[in-house]
């Protein structure tokens, strides 16, 4: 083992025990930092990571918080972990993993996936097996991605779509997934009001318009809480670069 794969330093973002003992498996010289997505304190104050893994999601959620990670270490590179089959007519799944590197220079990138790969794709394990709400929550996102442009759209307009009641929604978004409705939607939004910036074809404020937001000083609040930076300023950051 180099000198550099011994001097790792992994965050390990929602990792089920299964997927960190497969880590410390590969590179046994690392240092492993289990944290949890909800713990936003320990995401932001942990300094000299030289890799983030992002483990199996329970539920079908995109990680809403790795556009922030990537904002707060925009060099370390990022291990996205999956479900997915490997051959055909295969009835259990493995974990697999897909790699987004910085595009500013980082000297161990290549060390870091040569050790990664050789572990990869990690066994079936029981985290594998799809919470009981999966299915509801998958429909969720299909609801909330063909209507987020609404800004009436509400808690209980998701609910009848699918059908069920607007107190069981809630419950399982905040206490299953850990997640409000209110926070779901509004970075969905975001997301695509960054896409849409990214575009230069529209002021803020009809950005906020097309995504959603009523009040574009709620849009613009939001979208710093979100990013780190004002819906201008990333706008004009992505001129610059683009």
């Amino acid at each position: 083992m180099t000198n550099t794969e011994a001097a790792l330093h992994i965050m390990a973002v929602d990792c089920c025990e299964h997927t960190l003992t497969a880590l410390r498996g590969g590179v046994p010289e690392a240092h492993l930092i289990p944290v949890h997505s909800a713990d936003r304190e320990r995401l932001s104050g942990t300094d000299a990571i030289n890799l983030i893994v992002i483990g199996i999601a329970q539920y079908p959620v995109r990680r809403l918080y790795l556009s922030e990670l990537r904002r707060i270490y925009p060099q370390t590179p990022v291990l996205i972990l999956r479900r997915e089959t490997i051959y055909p007519g295969d009835v259990g799944e493995y974990i697999r993993g897909e790699f987004i590197l910085s595009d500013q220079s980082n000297n161990n990138d290549q060390e870091i996936v040569h050790a990664l790969r050789q572990i990869l794709p990690i066994a079936a394990c029981p985290h594998l097996h799809k919470e009981r709400n999966y299915d509801t929550l998958r429909e969720v996102l299909r609801v909330l991605a063909e209507k987020y442009t609404d800004p009436g759209l509400d808690l209980d307009q998701v609910a009848r779509e699918l059908p069920i009641s607007p107190k069981r929604l809630s419950r399982i978004l905040n206490q299953e997934v850990g997640v409000s409705f209110r926070q779901l939607l509004r970075d969905m939004r975001i997301e695509e009001a960054k896409r849409i910036l990214t575009s230069r074809q529209f002021s803020v404020k009809e950005v906020a318009a097309r995504v959603g937001f009523s009040d574009s000083h709620y849009f613009s609040r939001s979208f710093r809480e979100s990013t780190g930076l004002k819906a201008v300023d990333y706008q004009a950051r992505t001129a610059l670069f683009g």
